[in-house]
């Protein structure tokens, strides 16, 4: 793959943001006008005069750095798989799941108790988390380029487009994995076999994320979907519910994969204590200062 100068704003080069106030103006500018306007993959609305007129930069000096077209869509497209993140839950969310622990305090005695508070905490969760994604309009414009950044024409666009939604995936994979193995403590599971350590919350978070990005791919244009719901219980729990398919399928393949930690002794100070952990993690992070909104 042949690599363009440095100066002509190649799509190969690792540029990062906070290299070139200029660059970064003219990218933010973009990125702001996708994540109003939308994106198809065909690029029309991402005009480069438009957006150097609302970044305010002079034409010579885009053109210095972006002396063609595609430099040019090929940074935006990149820059906007580098900034997509796992979405945090929201303040209102947090408050929900604590809600469900609080709901289910009274039974977590028994082991049907404990699997039913993990069953509807996971089934809350995951549907919460959906629901973040599909708001979300640069994780649209993510999810979108994932199902048809091969639709652009090919070329070193096409190129560094593959190249960074495969290095976000894997830091996607990793930061879930973490995570996963951070829950499976506080809720006192453990990994079934044969998955095991750090390559079996990998794994899982993988399979997981691949089953997200096509619950998302069919929520974006239907959006309703999400609220079609049937009353039942599910998964070993012995309550009723109101699930919907895409929790069905997500919490499925998680528990699939879970299973009671044996080792664990479930006396009232294990139980307290696996509590006072889940509950102080929420508290963190509702008093983290920057708590995203609930999606509107």
């Amino acid at each position: 793959m042949t690599r363009a100068p440095a100066s002509g704003g190649s799509p190969n080069r690792p540029r990062r943001h906070g290299e070139d106030p200029v660059a970064d103006r003219m990218l933010d500018a973009a990125l702001t006008r996708i994540e109003a306007q939308g994106m198809t993959v065909s690029l029309a609305d991402v005009g480069m005069e438009a957006v150097i007129a609302e970044a305010g930069v002079s034409r010579a000096t885009a053109y210095r750095r972006w002396p063609s077209r595609e430099a040019f869509l090929a940074d935006v497209l990149v820059e906007t798989v580098r900034r997509t993140s796992l979405i945090p839950e929201t303040e209102q969310d947090l408050v929900r799941l604590l809600e469900v622990v609080d709901d289910h305090r009274a039974d977590l005695g028994g082991e049907q108790g404990r699997r039913d508070l993990v069953v509807e905490a996971l089934r809350v969760s995951v549907d919460l988390d959906v629901r973040r994604i599909v708001a979300s309009p640069r994780w649209r414009t993510f999810v979108s380029l994932a199902a048809t950044y091969q639709g652009l024409p090919e070329g070193a666009v096409r190129e560094a487009v593959g190249s960074a939604l495969a290095e976000a995936e894997e830091a996607f994979v990793a930061r879930r994995a973490g995570i996963y193995a951070n829950l499976v403590g506080l809720i006192g599971y453990r990994l079934a076999p044969p998955l095991q350590g750090d390559d079996g919350f990998r794994a899982l978070s993988g399979a997981t994320g691949a089953m997200m990005t096509g619950v998302v791919l069919r929520a974006l244009p239907r959006p309703a979907w999400l609220d079609e719901r049937h009353t039942t219980r599910l998964l070993g729990a012995s309550r009723e519910a109101a699930w919907s398919e895409p929790e069905r399928l997500l919490v499925g393949l998680l528990l699939s994969h879970l299973e009671p930690d044996p080792d664990l002794a479930w006396d009232d100070a294990t139980i307290e204590g696996l509590l006072t952990r889940l509950e102080g993690q929420v508290a963190e992070l509702l008093s983290r200062p920057s708590r995203p909104a609930a999606p509107r």
